[in-house]
């Protein structure tokens, strides 16, 4: 049996709440959008310019669920720099709960949005003897700096052995 790779960036101590983050940044081109799209939100508004142009956007905008995938892809990407560790195959930091997600204005082809994240709360809970929740708010800006996306979620951490 080959041995896993076990992500674990800090115990659930070592996160304090305020600490904040910025991902980086992706430009979104209409290629992607339309791309997007077609395989997972097959409204003309993000799959057709030109039927675009005929809906309330008045253009092609790329699916809130884009900007999401897009959110994750640099999430993930950003955490790993804090990786450590090899054990079983679990990973830190799964997510167990989104809330009030809002896609708050469009994300045309050429925007530019940059992904932040902040650790909110450490909400006094337990789950299995192990794991603590950090509940952190993520928000995507565009160049403009407006937001245009925002939601929070709870995520595990694992908390200290030692300290439990």
């Amino acid at each position: 049996m080959s041995e896993q790779t076990y992500i674990r960036s800090r115990w659930f101590e070592d996160i304090p709440v305020g600490e904040f983050h910025v991902f980086g940044s992706h430009t979104f081109s209409e290629k992607e959008i339309i791309e997007f799209g077609r395989k997972y939100a097959p409204d003309p508004y993000h799959t057709d310019p030109s039927a675009a142009f005929d809906t309330p956007y008045r253009g092609l905008i790329a699916s809130g669920w884009h900007v999401a995938a897009v959110w994750m892809k640099m999430m993930v990407q950003y955490m790993e720099r804090f990786a450590t560790g090899v054990q079983d195959g679990r990973r830190n930091g799964a997510g167990v709960g989104v809330r009030d997600m809002l896609w708050l204005k469009e994300v045309r082809p050429g925007h530019t949005l940059t992904f932040t994240y902040e650790i909110i709360e450490k909400p006094e809970k337990v789950v299995r003897d192990k794991w603590g929740i950090i509940r952190s708010r993520n928000e995507a800006f565009n160049q403009n700096n407006e937001r245009v996306f925002s939601f929070e979620i709870d995520i595990l951490a694992e908390r200290n052995p030692d300290g439990l």
